[in-house]
């Protein structure tokens, strides 16, 4: 039997502040500003970063955009998985917010034919009249009167 091929060890998954830490270095090492960044954390993220007891007070903050984390702007809900946007992308941060707390809006109901008035129909009837009254005479051979000028 041949040995089974090496596999690289996979890094076990830290709390969510361990997490967001690391992907805040790695943008951070790739050059990105912190003030670029976009922390997008699902509800379960945010929720635990928030509750973890390890996670000094001067690392979370809170102002009118909403919580920062280490400075970056946190981004709760709207995502499968917690995800750091580097401010490449087209990404615009609340904008998802914005469009979930919108009116719904309804379509228009498509527009019905109004029911014929009674004006209406008796000019239909008197029209079916005359067609079946000149129907009558084609058919019994009478001559059509010519018109006197």
């Amino acid at each position: 039997m041949s040995p089974p091929p090496e596999r690289q060890p996979t890094r076990r998954r830290g709390t969510s502040a361990e997490e967001a830490r690391l992907l805040i270095d790695q943008a951070e090492a790739d050059g990105v500003a912190r003030a670029d960044m976009t922390l997008r954390m699902t509800l379960r993220d945010a929720s635990e970063l928030k509750r973890d007891s390890k996670v000094p007070l001067e690392d979370i903050g809170y102002s009118a955009e909403g919580m920062r984390y280490l400075g970056v702007l946190v981004e709760q809900g709207y995502v499968s998985q917690t995800v750091i946007d580097r401010g490449d992308t087209g990404f615009v941060r609340g904008a998802l917010a914005e469009a979930a707390a919108a009116p719904k809006v309804k379509a228009k109901p498509k527009p019905r034919a109004k029911a014929p008035t009674k004006k209406a129909l008796a000019a239909k009837a008197a029209a079916e009249a005359a067609e079946a009254e000149e129907a009558a005479e084609i058919a019994a051979g009478e001559p059509e009167p010519a018109d006197a000028q």
